[in-house]
């Protein structure tokens, strides 16, 4: 962090501004592409929670199709974050994985900043930023089929497995918020 008069930058702006740092609300996060078929149930996720969760401060939804640093760059200063993103595996379609993101800790590699990976950026982060980083991460996967086809539609497996992520979320949610959600 830079230094301002030999306080530190944050510190500086957090007193001068009276913003309070440790306010740093939930963000869910939906990966994919949602013209490509199965490969968007982490968009159709986040548009169905964002259709049953009121809308209310502490909680911010992003669509996203990135990964590696751009991904870490976008769930920093936030407390709590799900992302919802599918898997192509040769598992049952529509299957679905929750994950901690230090299970993703073996994936790490080094190699272009071009290509790095969750696993490594989230290192690096935790490094340079690491009060911005979440104290908590929650990844949750969909099994799909690696075979991509255009289309807006999800199958049916991954569909029924969209919905009851959905649901599992929404409770989740809920417990973190104690809100009431709307229902479908």
């Amino acid at each position: 962090m830079a230094s301002i008069f030999g306080m530190d930058a944050e510190l500086s702006a957090t007193k001068v501004l009276g913003i309070a740092l440790d306010y740093r609300p939930i963000l869910l996060v939906g990966l994919g592409n949602p013209i490509m078929g199965d490969d968007g149930v982490g968009i159709f996720v986040i548009r169905a929670l964002k259709e049953r969760i009121p809308s209310r401060s502490g909680l911010d939804f992003k669509e996203l199709s990135v990964g590696g640093i751009r991904l870490i760059e976008e769930i920093l200063g936030y407390d709590t974050v799900f992302i919802i993103d599918s898997i192509a595996s040769k598992s049952t379609r529509g299957q679905i994985h929750e994950f901690s993101a230090e299970q993703f800790k073996g994936s790490q590699y080094e190699s272009s900043p071009h290509t790095t990976n969750f696993a490594t950026a989230l290192e690096l982060y935790k490094k340079l930023q690491p009060s911005r980083i979440p104290r908590s991460i929650r990844i949750f996967t969909v099994d799909i089929n690696s075979n991509f086809t255009f289309s807006e539609t999800l199958s049916p497996e991954v569909h029924a497995a969209a919905l009851k992520l959905t649901e599992q979320i929404v409770r989740e949610i809920g417990n973190l918020t104690n809100y009431e959600s709307k229902q479908s």
